[in-house]
């Protein structure tokens, strides 16, 4: 007997090429009656990024400066997600479904495997990689190979690269 899908983590960097990927999240969320937690990672400031700031910017400057920016880009995500999500869902002919966003700053890997484990979650969905999207192609595909590699739950890695139509 397979396990029940009472809660989906899907992680996504909300990528031009992410739709199919939330499509198979949506769909396997319907046919359960499972809740979605839709997971966006931002990337943090490399140490080097950091050190050439702190350079110009006094460090309670920074960490005021930091926090005000997280905030807005917080506020930004949260309505760029829900929109996504609106317009997917109608186009799935769909006009409800439970789901919360999670927005958090941190290596996008480590975050969805601290959220699947703190959340609970049955499954985790995420795309396999993206050319075009934030994180680029190398590490979203390095964040599938790790999620894959050290998860406690089922991972289904749905192929998100972008493919052009064959020629007539």
């Amino acid at each position: 007997m397979l396990p029940q899908v009472k809660h989906i983590l899907y992680a996504t960097n909300l990528g031009q090429h992410t739709r199919p990927v939330f499509r198979h999240a949506v769909q396997l969320a319907h046919l359960y009656g499972a809740k979605i937690s839709m997971l966006h990672a931002l990337e943090p400031l490399s140490d080097y990024g950091h050190a050439i700031v702190e350079h110009y910017v006094a460090k309670e400057a920074l960490q005021k400066i930091h926090q005000e920016g997280m905030e807005r880009v917080r506020q930004t995500m949260q309505t760029r997600v829900q929109a996504f999500v609106d317009e997917e869902l109608q186009q799935l002919g769909l006009t409800h479904l439970d789901i919360d966003y999670l927005i958090d700053e941190g290596v996008p890997s480590e975050l969805i495997l601290e959220y699947a484990q703190a959340q609970n979650v049955d499954l985790i969905v995420l795309g396999s990689h993206s050319e075009h999207g934030f994180f680029g192609r190398k590490l979203l595909g390095d964040t599938a190979h790790q999620v894959s590699l050290h998860a406690q739950v089922p991972v289904l890695v749905v192929p998100n690269k972008h493919q052009t139509p064959p020629k007539k």
